[in-house]
This record gives C-alpha cells, structure tokens and sequence, in this order.
C-alpha cells in the first residue's frame, strides 16, 4: 500500500512552529500596547498639569487686573445714597476673602444701564458636587448698592484649593497686614492699600500641594471726591496753593 506524499513547495508548519509564531507577536504586541499606553499616561498627565497651570495664572492674571483697578468713591448722596464702595481685605486663616470696588465691568448687553464700574469678591467656597474639594470664587455684581457684599455672578476660577492668602501693606507701618476695612472709621484707613500680596496652594493630581504667587500694586489709592465740578484731593493728599 503506497502513502501519499505532500506535493513540492506545500510543505506546512507544524504545531510547534505556531506556537512559537503566535508567541512572538504576542510578546512583540504587549509591548506595542504598552508603550502606546505609556506614551498616552504620559501625554494625559502633561496636558492635565498644563491646563491645572493655565487655570491658576488666569486666575491670578483676572485677580491683578481687577485688584490694578480698585477705587473709592465719596461721590454719594448725603440725604439718599444709592450706593458704597469699599476695601474689606478679611484674614480667615487659610481662607481669606476681599471686596471692592472695581473699573473692570464689561458691559455685555445693548443698553444696559451698567458702567465700567463693579462690586469684586474674591474667597473660598466648598464645591458643591465633590465632598471635602474647596475652589476658589470670583463674585462681580455689574450695579454699584448699598450692599457691596452680596449679588451679582459667581464664577468659579480655580478648583481643589488648599489656601488663599491676601496681605496688605501699609506705608505707615512699613509692614504686611493680614486685614485692610476702609469701613472702619476708627482705624483711619480710608486709602486702599499700595501693594496686594496673593499666596494661591493647590493640590496636584499626586494630592500634593503646589504654590503661586503673585504681587499686585494700586495706583489710585485716594477716594474719588467731586465738589463744585472739579475733583478735590483726598484728605491724605496735600493741597499745593
């Protein structure tokens, strides 16, 4: 009984040599894949530092630029005023908090009945999804009232903060204050300070903190007076005859 006999050139590969073939291109695969997903984790984390980075410098760019334009203004009815200005740079630990007047509004709507003027807060609040996660907020009411402190829109800026920290300094002390309220007639402190210092620490993905700072000058510190049509200087401000 004659066998048959593969014909020439069919030869085929024998189980082992599959094996062998399916467990190189595995192996040539994983590694494929893992550096694929490496260089992903790796571009991931670049564009999520770089956009947490991005956050934080328009946020102290927002913040110098508001701070850059603080004024007061005496230039309010005696009998019915309709509106005040303050300075109220609060200490609350690592949570500080201020308020002011602004000439940084952006009139958005045709004939709306707003100017360049606007109340300005900035302070911490907790987040109101995440649990424990603190962000920082920026609040700016378009109309000048009798509450400075309250109304307007709530824009967050910067989320996952660890502390916020304000300082004020002042010439006559030739030092750093953690507290400036022009409101306080006691405390003679009806001029905004000359220099703002901003400390800003968040938490990286890691959870570790990260700091940034910033140093922020106010040139129109003396109070807006108008009397008889012209402007009049502030009592700090001697007058040349």
């Amino acid at each position: 009984m004659s066998r048959s006999r593969p014909l020439s050139g069919s030869v085929g590969l024998t189980l082992i040599e599959v094996m062998v073939a399916i467990a190189v291109f595995s192996m040539v695969s994983i590694t494929i894949w893992t550096a694929t997903s490496q260089t992903a984790r790796t571009r991931d984390i670049v564009t999520a530092t770089h956009d947490r980075h991005h956050q934080v410098r328009a946020a102290l760019e927002m913040i110098k630029r508001d701070l850059s334009s603080a004024f007061l203004s005496r230039h309010v009815g005696l009998n019915d005023p309709s509106h005040e200005t303050i300075f109220l740079g609060r200490d609350h630990g690592d949570e500080d908090r201020v308020d002011f007047a602004s000439f940084t509004h952006e009139r958005r709507y045709f004939n709306a009945k707003e100017s360049d003027q606007c109340e300005v807060s900035y302070f911490v609040a907790d987040d109101k999804e995440i649990s424990g996660q603190k962000n920082l907020i920026r609040r700016e009411s378009g109309v000048l009232d009798l509450d400075p402190l309250e109304g307007g829109q709530y824009l967050t800026l910067v989320e996952n903060v660890a502390r916020f920290e304000l300082s004020y300094f002042d010439f006559e002390m030739n030092d750093w204050k953690d507290n400036w309220d022009t409101t306080d007639e006691t405390a003679d402190m009806d001029l905004l300070p000359p220099q703002v210092r901003i400390k800003l620490v968040i938490y990286d993905r890691r959870g570790q903190e990260e700091a940034f700072g910033s140093q922020i000058s106010i040139p129109m510190r003396v109070p807006i007076f108008f009397g008889s049509g012209m402007f009049v200087p502030g009592p700090h401000i001697p007058v040349n005859k």
